[in-house]
């Protein structure tokens, strides 16, 4: 396994800690880590933005790599629409990561 990647998309700040909770539940949960092994991108940005014009595409996607991880809170924080974050997901599976939904515990990318 790679490196674990935790993204947040948030509006407030108690919507940032519940997202968090997640993720670190999640983690601990199906890897057996700690929050601290982690790497964090939190963005304060408006969910209809797409994740082309985010962190979320300028930073995170092209540093993915073959085996990674990105877990999100809920699969609608990587785009504005179901088309939108289809494309995020086939991107980061073409580069080999795989991409969790927190509250669902389930994966939501791969073939």
């Amino acid at each position: 396994m790679g490196r674990i990647y935790g993204y947040i998309q948030y509006d407030s700040e108690a919507d940032r800690v519940v997202q968090k909770a997640a993720i670190d539940k999640f983690v601990k949960t199906k890897y057996g880590v700690d929050s601290g092994e982690i790497e964090y991108l939190e963005e304060e940005v408006k969910p209809y933005i797409s994740w082309k014009n985010r962190q979320l595409g300028k930073e995170l996607l092209p540093k993915l790599e073959e085996g990674d991880v990105l877990i999100v809170s809920e699969s609608k924080r990587l785009g504005s629409s179901s088309p939108e974050i289809d494309v995020f997901l086939m991107y980061a599976t073409d580069k080999g990561a795989e991409v969790y939904e927190a509250k669902l515990e389930t994966k939501i990318s791969g073939y």
